[in-house]
């Protein structure tokens, strides 16, 4: 029974790599999405399915696989990417953008993922978070003003989505307490004091982007960043941190409960680096 389960999750696997495996960036990105989009909705509710964790080991322990399975998660990133820049724009030209917003099929999971950064990092009104990779629509920030009154910073590379969030912001009424800065984890400006520094999930290389706030970072500063830790979403999990600097010590760890799948990891920073490394 197993190894029929497992069989058949791994062709699944197999057959929609087979569909999307020869699209190129830009046409996920801008192209028409009817010669993919099924697939990825197959991805979508494939990944979401429950199955044991020992079938997961399995597979993640067969090489081949997991270079399928990388290539997969970078497409799907980029079609989330698609959407939010879509989602983006119809916001921008709304009448009503806050009725807009709230139409976003993962706002509600944004909402909850606000809530459980809120409480793991022990914030209050009118503190300030940081967010590396805050992306085209920068939703947990909004989250985290909308529902807390936080103030952030969102920090970008790309600089058309910086512009789409800035605009989002104008529109939102929100550029007093939510700014976009373009540029990557060395645009972190030390003199400002925040809360919690927050690694997106498409900020990387995230090993650089973790020895560097190892280094720079003063002693007692809060980090999070959010993981699929359950079931077949652990394959798309597509840029994980290898190994924590020892600076930095796990102190708590939220997992999810429905809509949210992503567990959200807190760290603190419990040492200097060392001047040898």
């Amino acid at each position: 029974m197993k190894e029929s389960g497992l069989s058949s999750i791994k062709n699944e696997f197999l057959d929609i790599y087979s569909a999307l495996q020869n699209l190129a960036d830009d046409e996920i990105l801008s192209g028409p999405d009817d010669i993919f989009r099924f697939h990825f909705e197959r991805l979508q509710s494939l990944i979401a399915r429950a199955v044991d964790d020992c079938l997961v080991e399995e597979l993640l322990g067969d090489r081949e696989f997991r270079i399928i399975v990388k290539r997969l998660s970078h497409l799907k990133r980029l079609n989330g990417l698609r959407m939010e820049i879509e989602y983006a724009k119809s916001i921008i030209a709304s009448s009503d953008p806050w009725a807009s917003i709230k139409r976003f099929p993962y706002y509600l999971n944004y909402l909850k993922l606000a809530r459980m950064e809120y409480q793991g990092a022990n914030l209050k009104p009118g503190n300030q978070v940081v967010f590396l990779g805050s992306g085209p629509m920068p939703l947990t920030l909004i989250s985290f003003c909308k529902q807390f009154s936080i103030k952030g910073v969102g920090i970008e590379q790309i600089p058309e989505y910086v512009e789409l969030s800035r605009k989002i912001l104008e529109i939102l009424e929100l550029t007093g307490s939510i700014s976009i800065v373009q540029g990557n984890h060395f645009s972190l400006s030390l003199k400002e004091e925040y809360q919690l520094v927050m690694v997106g999930a498409d900020a990387y290389p995230k090993d650089e982007i973790f020895t560097y706030l190892a280094k720079k970072l003063s002693i007692g500063a809060k980090l999070s960043y959010r993981i699929y830790e359950k079931g077949l979403r652990r394959f798309i999990d597509g840029r994980p941190i290898s190994d924590l600097p020892p600076e930095f010590q796990e102190y708590t760890r939220i997992r999810p409960e429905p809509p949210v799948n992503n567990t959200s990891v807190f760290l603190v920073k419990i040492k200097q680096q060392s001047l040898m490394t």
